[in-house]
């Protein structure tokens, strides 16, 4: 199960049914890093703070904001140098307060991670956290125990919005290196039965492969999904391909990657259940999920995000700019105003769900997952451009490789015509104008990243 050394390769020699047991015992481990004492206490909590009211919300995270401030200024060593010496909570706002603290770049962060230690904490106690390193450059996040479960804590509350309760059956496409790179033949799956979870492989997942998927699926019927989109899209092309109707879990849960409107469209007709789509990070400073009217919340407990400008200063509701955050749960390695390298919009509205959590407008995705036109406007969200193209266009992948040139990789499906790749061309032209050229590269896959993961837009000219 991914790793390294001795036991991958114990893992990798062991029969199938050896490797299901220990897809199992390494679910009871989990489950005791994940779920023991005072995960219960944390999620009664969460359950509690649910429904305060927006005026206590704000106050919450002034308070928590606030305490990692001093407790930061104490016992880390990077912040003793930047944070000021004294912070007066009294009238002042909590947009206020942030402002008097400086932004922290992502480059800062990764080539002085000790420094970002507190020095209550040994290493050797602490939870080892490897970023999936998708830009290339990779990171170690270090947790506490307690911050780990809290954060099942929200996954477990965030699952509740979709209708799940605990344990029901499952199934998982992740990045987990569940199944051999070198295994040719079925199964492409593994059991984890203390969860009651089937683990799918994300990396055997080709035309040849994905009716026996399909076929296993029906087999297990599962109460939910938790997966990559772009690990399901092309599953669900399948199923509606084929007209399959016996598989209707009762929700999916998305995380990870961007998803595409197009790719919502597609997996939930095909499954017939909702997708309620997650945004977090490794570095445990920010987590949004879907409630049921399908609004993106953040969750004021988990920490504080802003969205700035390019000069770092506050945009409006509605406007697009960069993520800057700030986590509560995770003191070990405690990160204050840290520019994530995400985009988005926040929004003013106040959602059907009577919750008073804010919402997200728009996740737009990382700053190398925008376009860029010549003259410098920002281009994301571009998934429109492939709506009514399932049939036509398996995967695609837009590459910008400099300010004037831009390559888009396509899959074709059975039903492809050039005009298909000439009407991208023509929406991208609408959105980026006619100073860029456009080359369309026809290939037969679309590599994923180390961690099994799919980016529908590359920016390879951003330095």
């Amino acid at each position: 199960m991914g790793g390294s050394g001795f036991l991958e390769k114990l893992y990798n020699s062991a029969p199938f049914w050896a490797q299901n047991c220990i897809c199992s015992l390494y679910g009871v481990k989990l489950y005791r890093e994940r779920y023991s004492t005072p995960w219960s206490r944390y999620y009664s909590d969460l359950l509690y703070s649910e429904g305060l009211g927006e005026d206590a919300l704000v106050e919450f995270q002034k308070n928590k904001f606030v305490e990692l401030l001093k407790s930061a200024k104490r016992d880390v060593g990077y912040y003793r140098d930047v944070l000021p010496a004294i912070f007066q909570q009294g009238d002042s706002s909590l947009q206020e307060l942030s402002a008097s603290v400086p932004v922290l770049e992502k480059d800062v962060f990764r080539t002085n991670l000790s420094s970002f230690l507190s020095q209550n904490y040994d290493t050797k106690k602490l939870v080892k956290v490897n970023t999936s390193g998708t830009t290339g450059t990779p990171m170690t996040i270090y947790l506490t125990p307690q911050a780990r479960k809290m954060n099942y804590a929200f996954f477990a509350r965030s699952k509740r919005w979709a209708g799940i309760d605990g344990f029901e059956r499952s199934i998982t496409f992740a990045g987990r290196l569940i199944v051999p790179q070198e295994q040719h033949r079925p199964p492409y799956w593994r059991t984890n039965y203390f969860f009651r979870n089937t683990l799918f492989s994300s990396y055997h997942i080709s035309s040849e492969t994905v009716p026996l998927y399909i076929g296993e699926i029906r087999h297990i019927q599962p109460y939910f999904i938790d997966a990559y989109p772009s690990s399901l899209y092309p599953l669900a092309q399948y199923i509606l391909a084929e007209g399959i109707t016996s598989v209707r879990p009762k929700a999916i849960i998305t995380s990870a990657e961007t998803l595409l409107e197009h790719q919502r469209d597609v997996i939930e007709r095909a499954f017939g259940c909702k997708i309620y789509d997650q945004y977090g990070s490794a570095e445990q400073v920010v987590f949004a999920c879907q409630c049921e009217h399908g609004s993106y919340h953040l969750n004021p407990e988990f920490g504080y995000l802003e969205v700035v400008d390019k000069h770092n200063g506050p945009v409006g509701f509605g406007e697009l700019g960069e993520f800057v955050c700030t986590g509560f749960t995770n003191d070990a390695m405690p990160l204050i105003r840290y520019k994530i390298g995400d985009m988005g919009i926040l929004s003013k509205k106040k959602c059907a769900c009577g919750r008073n959590f804010p919402v997200i407008e728009k996740i737009v995705g990382r700053m190398d997952d925008i376009l860029i036109t010549p003259d410098g406007k920002y281009v994301g969200r571009l998934d429109p451009i492939f709506k009514g193209m399932s049939n036509s266009i398996k995967e695609t992948q837009i590459i910008q490789q400099a300010s004037d040139f831009v390559e888009i990789l396509i899959v074709k499906a059975d039903g492809y015509v050039e005009d298909d790749g000439q009407s991208v061309i023509t929406e991208l032209k609408k959105r980026m104008g006619e100073r860029i050229f456009f080359k369309i590269k026809y290939v037969g896959e679309i590599p994923r990243t180390a961690n099994g993961k799919f980016r529908t837009v590359v920016n390879n000219s951003v330095s």
